[in-house]
């Protein structure tokens, strides 16, 4: 209990995360993608780029398994992509997933970034129905069972329902009754750096649905997008200053994404496939 607590008290003391409460009944999931709060208006076009020796090292022994990823769950003839395009989005979005606006405005936090990060994820672990964003690719368990569950939120407020498959996952939402036993094996597979990385490439097929759906052009930017605040509208995007300096923050990190899948690489990696 006093190892929980402290948990709790870095969490609410870095105060990047905000915690969801959910009170309704086992399999009332919500249908809306994951929102964050608005940071401060930031001047110029990009950032500089930040990523931990550690976190990079992880990346690279997990280019395989994007790429891998990307082929199950891009749809060329709809998205636009390539496959390898689509390994390239997810890699960005890997990349500002584990660099905030926080960490940029305040530079000592990247200290305890790794910190707060466990907390959130053995806060959710602890059963108490808590829906704290996990990393690596800092979803939360809600959006996960909509993941599991094919459900795409459209912005009219309907639930379009997709075939969906996360590779790898052992989750049953069936064969759950209580929702904070749901939350904490959700939060134990996103937290798995190949699970999450098959997970993000779920979320980001229901983002190309959802553009399908609502005719609106696909690009890296609708993903990112999507993934950071459940919208595909250009329109939309540009309006919402979460989600227009969510993707001003990507744009940085795309031409690393791209070295990550060097061509001298890819064919080593397409062995392991």
């Amino acid at each position: 209990m006093r190892r929980l607590l402290l948990m709790l008290f870095i969490i609410c003391l870095v105060g990047v995360d905000h915690v969801g409460w959910w009170v309704k009944l086992a399999y009332s999931y919500p249908t809306q993608q994951q929102t964050r709060s608005a940071p401060p208006t930031r001047p110029g076009p990009t950032i500089e780029t930040f990523v931990r020796p550690e976190f990079a090292a992880r990346m690279h022994r997990l280019r395989a398994t994007i790429l891998k990823a990307a082929a199950q769950h891009n749809h060329p003839q709809l998205s636009g992509m390539s496959d390898y395009e689509f390994a390239v989005v997810m890699a960005t979005i890997l990349y500002n997933e584990n660099f905030g606006w926080a960490e940029e405005l305040v530079p000592p936090l990247r200290m305890v970034t790794p910190v707060y990060q466990s907390a959130q994820q053995q806060v959710n672990l602890h059963g108490l129905g808590t829906n704290f964003s996990v990393w690596p690719a800092n979803l939360r368990p809600s959006v996960a069972a909509e993941i599991l569950a094919g459900k795409v939120p459209l912005a009219d407020g309907r639930v379009l329902h997709v075939p969906l498959r996360v590779s790898g996952s052992q989750i049953d939402l069936t064969a759950f009754n209580d929702q904070r036993a749901l939350f904490a094996a959700l939060t134990a597979e996103i937290s798995n750096d190949e699970l999450a990385i098959n997970y993000l490439a779920a979320n980001l097929e229901r983002g190309i649905w959802r553009a399908v759906v609502e005719g609106q052009p696909i690009s890296w930017r609708t993903l990112a997008a999507w993934h950071n605040q459940g919208i595909v509208d250009p329109v939309a995007i540009r309006n919402n200053p979460t989600a227009r300096d969510y993707v001003r923050r990507a744009a940085a990190y795309l031409p690393l994404a791209r070295a990550l899948f060097a061509p001298a690489d890819n064919a080593v990696m397409m062995r392991a496939l």
